[in-house]
């Protein structure tokens, strides 16, 4: 029995780490000026406690940390006098894990460098007069990361993966923005899968909606509330049908600073509900922004 939950729970260790929306920073549907250079370093520390299986607790007394340290390089330019954007990243990544995660299910502690994501953004209609935007994206993310098959949590994920996003972002009331986002996310099959009898390991596509709402508090400080909405991403282990089905929401809170030297970014939030994988208990960010010319 524990076998079989074991791998269940790897399954859905991969959900819960990397099935993600593609999470919207406060004001990055806004399109930027060109020829702009943006250095983005970020830390990041994901807390999760009790799995769930089917919108119900199966294992508690766990407490699974993942930890990233982020450096993001990004350009701004022009695509037939449209405005775009483009942005390469890679996070290091440190995973730990006690109680039950560890004895029952096998986890055990790893870091290493993560995959690398490619991003490119252009804006169909801008408008900085009356702060309306329009902007889609597409994204790949290269398998460059550690990844030991013999691991169950890994920092890389051994396959690729790409995205397709649009967001729309307009004022509502003054100093007051909402925004709005939709995304899929596909994923390649990874063919170096050991759990078990088992060699490959596939997903379906992942569904994620964003909405948030960000206040102007002075021109030096600005908060934003964001939700996220993700389903999907069945998983499939030599084409076998998992019951696997990622159905999460949860919220993210921003403080937004300019400063001298750039902007300062702290976020804080937590999943409000799961249906599968490790619930997230916390998430704490800290990102800070330089552009140069």
């Amino acid at each position: 029995m524990m076998r079989h939950l074991k791998k269940i729970v790897f399954i859905s260790w991969i959900v819960a780490t990397n099935a993600w929306a593609i999470d919207l920073l406060p004001g990055d549907v806004v399109a930027p000026k060109p020829d702009i250079n943006l250095l983005q370093v970020s830390y990041q520390r994901i807390e999760r406690g009790d799995y769930y299986q089917n919108n119900r607790v199966a294992l508690n007394n766990n407490q699974v940390v993942n930890s990233q340290l982020q450096v993001k390089y990004g350009r701004s330019f022009e695509i037939q006098n449209l405005p775009a954007f483009f942005y390469l990243q890679t996070p290091y990544t440190d995973i730990k894990a006690t109680g039950n995660a560890v004895s029952l299910l096998g986890l055990s502690d790893a870091s290493g460098v993560g995959d690398t994501t490619f991003a490119l953004a252009i804006w169909p209609y801008a408008d900085h007069n009356t702060r309306r935007y329009l902007g889609v994206a597409g994204y790949l993310t290269a398998p460059t990361g550690d990844y030991q098959n013999q691991r169950v949590a890994n920092p890389g994920e051994n396959r690729y993966k790409w995205a397709g996003q649009i967001g729309y972002q307009q004022p509502i009331y003054k100093d007051l923005d909402w925004m709005v986002a939709f995304d899929t996310l596909w994923f390649g099959k990874n063919s170096d899968y050991k759990v078990g009898s088992y060699s490959t390991l596939e997903q379906k596509p992942l569904y994620s909606l964003q909405t948030s709402f960000l206040y102007q508090l002075n021109p030096n400080y600005s908060a934003a509330l964001a939700y996220f909405y993700s389903s999907g991403a069945v998983s499939y282990k030599d084409e076998v049908k998992q019951s696997d089905q990622t159905v999460s929401q949860r919220y993210q809170a921003s403080l937004i600073a300019n400063v001298p030297m750039g902007k300062v970014i702290f976020q804080y939030g937590q999943e409000i509900s799961t249906k599968s994988g490790f619930k997230e208990d916390n998430r704490w960010v800290l990102r800070y922004n330089r552009y140069f010319k």
